[in-house]
Order: C-alpha cells, then sequence, then structure tokens
C-alpha cells in the first residue's frame, strides 16, 4: 500500500508469537496466561500460538532455541523476545510499553 508523503500510517497493532512444545512442562505453565490475554482480545494486539515441533521452519526463521519463548513484531519487525516464564503482569507490562 502505497501513501503519500503527507498521509503518514500509524500501525499500532503488536503481533505476540508464542513458541512452544506439547512436551514442555513451563510452557504449559504459561498458557493459561497467554490464553487470559487472548480472551481479552485487544484490538491492539493480535497473538499466534506455534508448536515448534509442528512448525519447525517459522521456529527456524525465528532462529527459538528454548521453549517458551515469546517474540514481539511491529510493523514485521521484531522489538522484544524473552526466553522462560513470564507471569501475566510481567508479560503485560511489556506488552503495554511496546504498543
Amino acid at each position: 500500500m502505497a501513501n503519500s508523503e503527507n498521509e503518514i500510517q500509524e500501525i499500532t497493532t503488536l503481533t505476540l508469537l508464542q513458541f512452544y512444545a506439547e512436551w514442555c512442562h513451563p510452557c504449559k505453565m504459561v498458557m493459561p496466561i497467554v490464553a487470559s490475554i487472548k480472551g481479552k482480545q485487544y484490538d491492539w494486539l493480535d497473538i499466534h500460538q506455534i508448536d515448534v515441533d509442528h512448525h519447525r521452519e517459522i521456529a527456524g526463521e525465528y532462529q527459538i532455541r528454548s521453549v517458551p519463548t515469546f517474540v514481539v513484531l511491529k510493523n514485521n519487525k521484531e522489538v522484544w523476545r524473552s526466553s522462560g516464564i513470564l507471569s501475566a503482569r510481567a508479560l503485560m507490562e511489556e506488552l503495554s510499553l511496546l504498543k
């Protein structure tokens, strides 16, 4: 989509990619946290949960070395990444700062 010089299009949507595996206990611990955030249907946040065993190509593209790993994209560029368990509060604080 082309914009003229006088038009500025601001994209305020973030994309959260949650990389996980079914066999991963820490992943199972954060699934309810992500499900709760997803259930609130924030208009500024898209959430995609990606099983690294079923989507190896995507996991490779993002160089996922451990699970759970969270990657946040803004304008299709990675702006934040964290591996390991995060509390709901910590995750929401990071997302809110990035939006």
